[in-house]
């Protein structure tokens, strides 16, 4: 493979990396109870996808370019894209959020209960509202079950 190829495949390995590492984060932390912030993982996921682009608007790739049986868009986003999806199909090092396996399942575990009929009420009447709204009402209660249990 030609050292383009290479490095557009390597540097969309590690912005697709960068993408699972930020969602497993987000993951944990919701499983822990936290409200998911942007973190260290999130800078890194965007300069992940900043280098790819870059990358690839510079490279100035012809219009034929392939990888893997496939043409990459002349558009650097999308080619962007293509190289993500590229990359993880032919990469079998294994999954990146096995770190944190445990706590997206106890997470689901907690919240896998049925809803009760209150809390189908909740969710006709937040669907009611506008989205803005609704986002104000969550935020709200997430606040307020933080300041109620601090250490949880």
């Amino acid at each position: 493979m030609d050292p383009t190829r290479s490095m557009v495949l390597a540097l969309a390995r590690h912005a697709e990396e960068a993408r699972l590492r930020w969602n497993a984060d987000r993951a944990a932390m919701r499983a822990r109870g936290e409200t998911p912030a942007r973190t260290e993982a999130y800078a890194y996921h965007v300069q992940a996808n900043l280098c790819l682009i870059t990358a690839i608007g510079a490279a100035d790739l012809p219009a034929t370019f392939r990888i893997h049986d496939i043409t990459l868009s002349r558009d650097p986003l999308a080619a962007a894209e293509q190289l993500r999806q590229v990359a993880v199909a032919h990469d079998h090092s294994g999954a990146i959020e096995a770190a944190h396996e445990a706590a997206r399942l106890a997470y689901k575990a907690a919240y896998a209960e049925p809803i009760t009929a209150q809390e189908q009420q909740y969710v006709h009447l937040l669907a009611g509202l506008p989205a803005a709204r609704r986002d104000k009402i969550v935020e709200l209660a997430e606040e307020r079950s933080r300041s109620r249990h601090p250490g949880a």
